[in-house]
């Protein structure tokens, strides 16, 4: 995680939560004072539960791009489970006031009700236990995707380099091109020229002869 803000909050949140899940499990079979203490450590714990997971939530939403998804996923999963435990606690809760029971439907309650919240706590477990699968699955997913987006980029990059090296290819054959037309040009031009000299000397020459052979007759 990226940060220590919301490490501490996890930490945090994680006691709250193993405080609520006691408190819970107390509530079942306590009666009168040891009552309305786990009510109180309850409450306080739902509370202070709430305020967390608002602050790790902040935290999550604000943190780098590669850290964000993995953070908020946690913050998705801490939530899941407060929900049920803070469900289980106002069923627990709403099942234990009431006055007026003989001792033994108090017992009898009290066995119902432990049941109860053992049976919630277990179901907790195993759903904490899904959600941490899929928190990890979707970890998993988003770092495979991470590394094809990596693998992706590269080539890409390695694409543009290609490119880049085409373009300079066509700009030199282009100069290649230029220079030999210009070297045709100039071949084309001297033949012309030799071709040229070799008409004027061939004139002098037949000048040459006519001028001694022939003038003097």
């Amino acid at each position: 995680m990226s940060s220590e803000k919301f490490e501490f909050a996890q930490d945090e949140l994680e006691t709250q939560l193993e405080n609520l899940s006691s408190g819970i499990r107390s509530l079942g079979t306590s009666q009168g004072e040891a009552k309305k203490r786990n009510i109180q450590v309850c409450e306080k714990c739902l509370e202070d539960g709430e305020k967390l997971m608002d602050e790790m939530d902040l935290e999550a939403r604000s943190a780098p791009l590669q850290f964000r998804a993995e953070m908020i996923a946690s913050v998705r999963s801490f939530r899941s489970r407060f929900a049920l435990l803070k469900s289980s606690y106002r069923s627990v809760s709403r099942s234990t006031y009431g006055s007026g029971e003989t001792s033994e439907q108090g017992r009898v309650v009290g066995d119902g009700l432990r049941e109860k919240v053992i049976n919630g706590v277990r179901t907790l477990e195993r759903t904490s236990e899904s959600i941490k699968r899929s928190q990890q699955v979707a970890i998993e997913t988003e770092q495979i995707g991470e590394g094809i987006i990596d693998d992706l980029g590269t080539q890409r990059e390695s694409l543009e380099r290609t490119r880049t090296r085409l373009v300079e290819t066509d700009i030199e054959l282009g100069r290649s091109k230029k220079i030999l037309r210009k070297m045709y040009l100039n071949v084309i031009s001297n033949k012309i020229i030799l071709t040229c000299i070799i008409l004027i000397e061939i004139g002098i020459l037949i000048g040459l002869i006519y001028w001694k052979f022939f003038s003097k007759k």
